[in-house]
């Protein structure tokens, strides 16, 4: 095949071959490389998909632990053996959009929003987040055995909800 001169200040008179180019490219057995290519591709599409599942947080419901506009993982898998616990940042479900919520109150507890404070059980819940005062007021609310209760970090600025289990999506890792 032909050859290709490059002049440049740094390399003078450099010859690149076009068939070099292709091999550095696509590798000595092309066919390889575009087998290669799609079982990378597969592989990804099923791991981000099916394990790992990437959420941007939108709007500071979360803050200060998760910022706005950050993007962080879900584990889907994080759930399979063991059940959520409180505490657990978890991304769930609500009429088609992903959310990212703490876990306050896990099934079989009762809930309530009174004085600005959160209960669970009828006491305090003492968390990172409890000098936050929440400006609503809920009466008790009593969770079933796969009920869980979610709220974001940001008490003072978030939405707060009862969610079954199936709605759960996963752990978030970071």
């Amino acid at each position: 095949m032909g050859a290709a001169k490059v002049g440049t200040a740094i390399f003078p008179e450099i010859e690149i071959d076009s068939t070099q180019i292709r091999r550095f490219v696509f590798g000595p057995r092309p066919s390889r490389t575009l087998c290669r290519v799609a079982v990378w591709s597969v592989l990804t599409i099923t791991f981000f998909h099916h394990l790992l599942v990437p959420i941007q947080i939108i709007g500071s419901s979360m803050a200060p632990t998760y910022r706005n506009g950050s993007l962080n993982l879900v584990n889907r898998w994080s759930y399979a053996k063991k059940p959520p616990v409180r505490g657990d940042v978890i991304a769930l479900s609500s009429e088609g959009e992903l959310l990212l919520k703490r876990i306050v109150a896990v099934p079989n507890e009762s809930v309530a929003i009174a004085n600005g404070k959160l209960y669970v059980n009828e006491r305090p819940l003492a968390d990172a987040f409890s000098s936050m005062k929440i400006p609503w007021e809920m009466d008790p609310v009593s969770l079933g055995p796969d009920e869980y209760f979610v709220i974001g970090d940001n008490r003072s600025a978030t939405i707060f909800c009862k969610v079954s289990k199936r709605d759960i999506l996963g752990k978030t890792i970071f």
